[in-house]
């Protein structure tokens, strides 16, 4: 085999050379031309969610599928008091998606009158016709991770009994009415898990006249020993609190947004 050396100047030569070529289209074999868009068919989509509306761009008419429900409502992600908009199929009641809501003056701008059509609706979220808002509407992060909490396969959806000792993380879902049961009428609810311990249930705790300790007068009464911790202050909070001052306790107290 001959020697493989070669001087700068025959290199630079051969380079251009070949750059003529390239650009004559000689040589190296035909290339393909570039892709027209006009010329080419989008395939169709194999996965995704079904679209709840079509809004025609030239005239607002809008076309809903009924095989998607719209749901207009409140987001409950902070204390902001959003709102929300949830889309759900129809014969399988699943959230399919969670957005901003055009008639919540915090999610759009313009925002829609209460009363206006959910045609409107729609036209807004298009920007059809001339309807779109300058800021359709729109939930932050948190609004929108509504959708991952509600799918979030290890959410709770039942109520959960303790089924080891405390601190093994070791629960049972168990059924509303035996969750009622224990938690009005007491007993040796661990039993079962080796516990002869005797809980109070609320009919027990339920006294606001003895006294919790009779060497501590200030404890107040036994009523006194249910502590409320109460949720977010969007109805479930006066709930939690009218629900302690009846049952006569003190000890109620809030929930703070993270």
């Amino acid at each position: 085999m001959g020697s493989m050396d070669i001087d700068r100047r025959t290199f630079v030569g051969a380079m251009g050379a070949l750059g003529a070529l390239s650009v004559a289209g000689a040589a190296l074999g035909s290339q393909p031309r570039a892709a027209v868009a006009a010329e080419s068919a989008f395939p169709a989509p194999a996965k995704g969610k079904p679209v709840e509306a079509s809004v025609d761009p030239k005239t607002g008419d809008v076309t809903v599928n009924e095989d998607v429900v719209v749901r207009y409502s409140g987001c409950v992600g902070c204390y902001c008091s959003c709102g929300n908009r949830v889309k759900l199929d129809r014969e399988t009641g699943s959230v399919l998606g969670v957005g901003g809501n055009p008639y919540n003056p915090a999610d759009a701008y313009p925002f829609l009158d209460f009363e206006a059509p959910l045609t409107e609706a729609y036209q807004s979220l298009s920007y059809a016709n001339g309807k779109g808002n300058q800021l359709r509407g729109t939930v932050c992060g948190r609004g929108n991770g509504t959708l991952d909490g509600y799918t979030q396969p290890d959410r709770i959806t039942v109520p959960l009994k303790r089924a080891g000792k405390r601190g093994e993380g070791k629960w049972k879902a168990i059924g509303w009415d035996q969750l009622i049961k224990e938690v009005t009428e007491g007993g040796k609810l661990f039993a079962e898990i080796g516990e002869d311990r005797e809980v109070m249930g609320f009919k027990e705790l339920h006294d606001t006249k003895t006294p919790m300790n009779p060497d501590e007068p200030g404890l107040g009464p036994v009523s006194n020993q249910l502590v409320m911790l109460g949720s977010r202050s969007d109805g479930r909070g006066n709930f939690s609190s009218r629900f302690a001052s009846t049952f006569g306790t003190i000890n109620a107290y809030g929930h703070a947004s993270s």
